[in-house]
């Protein structure tokens, strides 16, 4: 990426040179790229290390595409986001990259379509080719980076990073074209997108922040609980971790893997209902200790389905320690009568368990869990679950502790979009 954007800009320049009659305007609107690369919103994420921040400046870029020469465009798009972004400087010069590459796309589309006047009617698809040709280049670019760090599949990151925002996306896109129409009419009149675009603007915060705040809020009341034991530090991350690979070997959608995810990260949440010395408690449980740990599941349960976000999530939380010959709890559920969810979980739970020390035993060999959840197929837990887990076993480092804070947590560079 950035090779291929250093060639551009390179080129750019060099074309630049020749053609300064412009400079004025293109200094213009790359100081109002600049400044509006400061206006970002994060976009909804249940992972540190997975932020895409989005901003108004993509309606900048596009009135700069469409209003400019190919290499001006360039220029204008590379500049704004030189002095518009900050953080590491490795981040930087790729977000620079791409947004020079992103901005030559679109800037193809339309001079390759002759660069047709943006008052003829006949100009429409051109302008919504090179809307469409920006937002997918600029999009999958950050969404590649970003999967590249992480490990998941890149449509998988784009479609999470983008799809509760990508109304107000578009609409940026379009008041980019706005921009560009009133400035071929009359220059002074592009203040007015000022409005809309602050308007949206915050839209798109409001739209975010809501789900953002829920689910940390979340995410630090199962680590809080998590904490209260020194021995099942990270058992919450590392489950959902190993719930959502496992769901993807079994072929289960993104959307409903991530919803295993989710839950495999809560799972415990009800936890808090649950009294410090039952919960401490170094040895075994007696009954009326083991009644009321019994109890978590379904705590947990009616928590998460008092939240629209986590209603999906509300019962594999609750069916997470059923049993798939019936003898497990709250419900006694059996077979496949319990959520597939419910099934993943309680397999990545048991090997977590099995493989970190707790008060009453050290932490098992991989080996050996391998060998407690095949003899527990068909009566603990689902069969067809547990083979897809050992397979997984076997081409992913999962165990003694390899995926504590994985690379989403704690290793992954955020990347951000120009967006």
């Amino acid at each position: 990426m950035i090779t291929a954007a250093s060639l551009a800009l390179l080129a750019a320049l060099k074309w630049a040179a020749a053609d300064l009659r412009g400079l004025p305007a293109v200094t213009l609107f790359a100081i109002a790229g600049s400044i509006a690369h400061r206006f970002m919103v994060s976009a909804p994420t249940s992972r540190l290390g997975h932020r895409t921040d989005l901003s108004v400046a993509s309606a900048i870029t596009v009135a700069a595409i469409l209003l400019f020469p190919l290499h001006w465009a360039v220029l204008v798009v590379a500049t704004a986001q030189l002095f518009g972004r900050r953080g590491a400087w490795v981040r930087r010069v790729y977000n620079i990259s791409q947004a020079a590459i992103s901005a030559g796309c679109g800037g193809l589309v339309w001079h390759l379509a002759g660069g047709s006047s943006l008052t003829d009617p006949r100009s429409v698809p051109f302008v919504l080719g090179t809307c469409v040709a920006y937002f997918l280049c600029n999009t999958f670019a950050v969404a590649g980076i970003v999967a590249f760090a992480s490990g998941f599949p890149v449509k998988l990151t784009w479609v999470r990073a983008y799809r509760h925002t990508w109304p107000a996306t578009i609409s940026v896109l379009f008041v980019g074209v706005l921009i560009a129409i009133l400035w071929s009419i009359s220059g002074w009149t592009i203040a007015l997108a000022a409005v809309p675009l602050t308007g949206l603007y915050y839209t798109l915060r409001n739209t975010v922040s809501l789900e953002t705040n829920t689910t940390e809020a979340m995410f630090q009341l199962a680590d809080i609980l998590d904490a209260r034991d020194a021995y099942t530090h990270g058992h919450s991350l590392r489950v959902g971790q190993y719930a959502e690979k496992l769901a993807l070997k079994l072929g289960i959608s993104g959307d409903d893997a991530h919803l295993i995810f989710l839950a495999g990260r809560l799972h415990d949440i009800g936890k808090c209902a649950i009294r410090n010395e039952v919960l401490l408690k170094p040895g075994a449980l007696n009954e009326e200790e083991r009644e009321h740990m019994c109890i978590h599941p379904a705590v947990g349960g009616s928590m998460l389905a008092s939240f629209s976000l986590f209603k999906e999530c509300a019962r594999y939380v609750r069916g997470h320690h059923e049993r798939w010959d019936g003898q497990g709890y709250p419900d006694q559920l059996k077979g496949e009568a319990i959520p597939v969810g419910a099934r993943i979980i309680a397999v990545a739970d048991a090997f977590d368990a099995m493989t970190t020390t707790r008060p009453y035993r050290k932490a098992l060999p991989v080996t050996e869990a391998k060998r407690r959840l095949a003899e527990g197929a068909g009566t603990q837990w689902d069969p067809r679950v547990i083979s897809a887990f050992l397979d997984l076993l076997e081409t992913t480092p999962l165990g003694q502790h390899e995926l504590t804070l994985m690379p989403a947590h704690a290793h992954t560079k955020d990347a951000q979009t120009a967006a």
